[in-house]
């Protein structure tokens, strides 16, 4: 079975609308896919419709960011009510933060003697929540950078003049938000966090005794060898496994939908128990 359960729309940083979206999986051979916007479920509901016409099984989802030791953490609530009204609450308090992060780092783009406001403005223009994401695009069409990449590298990226940290709630508190939902917590590319080995251990930690049930094993552009080790921490601390693409932009045909995600022998499928 072609499985999918890491995917964005236009609803947070991806570019496809929900619809484009499922249209493109049914497409590429995929069965399942799970929509999972960074911070909304706002395009669920289109998403559902799409997959109806195509065939497809939907997986209502979110990202969401958490925080960890300082570090940020991205947590993919799988199988959630996307109605749920408390969860609803929570995500749109998500929405501010990232609000007035944006308007925070275009402040001090601004004060390094780029046009901020215009900036902002491109941004809050956009149909979903801003991310950093579509500020590098804005900075790259304003002339600004030449590539997405550098405006991370230049000013954007942890460290860098515009950096600014959001305050995002604890791991803990969103994965009870995620379980409260209805929902399965899983680990969003686990091997991408800057973390020694003990911190990870010490995160999972905190995970599992939350109420973390997964992580994702093989994601987006991972190479065998990170692959092999998050299955071996999956298994040492009693976690489903999960696959996704992370799929934003058919542009990055390095990762396309549902590219090569076979999740290994040795870790238990989340979709187990949802997938006859």
């Amino acid at each position: 079975m072609n499985i999918d359960l890491h995917t964005h729309s236009n609803h947070s940083d991806g570019t496809l609308t929900p619809g484009e979206l499922l249209t493109r999986a049914a497409a590429a051979g995929i069965e399942v896919l799970a929509l999972t916007d960074h911070d909304t479920v706002a395009g669920v509901e289109e998403a559902q419709r799409s997959a109806v016409v195509h065939g497809l099984r939907l997986v209502p989802g979110v990202e969401i960011s958490a925080s960890w030791r300082s570090q940020a953490i991205h947590v993919l609530g799988l199988w959630i009510d996307p109605t749920s009204p408390a969860l609803c609450k929570e995500l749109h308090t998500q929405g501010e933060r990232r609000r007035e992060r944006m308007r925070k780092i275009c402040s001090r783009l601004g004060k390094l003697g780029l046009p901020g406001s215009e900036l902002l403005a491109a941004v809050a223009a956009l149909p979903g929540l801003p991310t950093r994401a579509h500020l590098a695009d804005a900075l790259v069409a304003g002339g600004h950078v030449g590539r997405a990449d550098e405006a991370f590298r230049k000013y954007l990226g942890a460290g860098k003049p515009a950096h600014f940290a959001a305050e995002w709630p604890s791991l803990e508190v969103v994965v009870g938000w995620i379980r409260a939902a209805g929902g399965v917590a899983s680990l969003a590319h686990p091997a991408r966090y800057s973390l020694s080995a003990g911190a990870r251990r010490q995160m999972l930690g905190s995970f599992v005794a939350a109420g973390g049930a997964a992580l994702e094993v093989v994601s987006g552009g991972n190479g065998a060898q990170h692959v092999d080790a998050v299955a071996t921490l999956a298994v040492n601390y009693g976690l489903m496994g999960s696959v996704g693409s992370d799929f934003h932009n058919p542009q990055l045909t390095w990762n396309p939908l549902g590219r090569s995600l076979k999740l290994p022998d040795c870790v238990t499928p989340v979709w187990r128990s949802y997938i006859p």
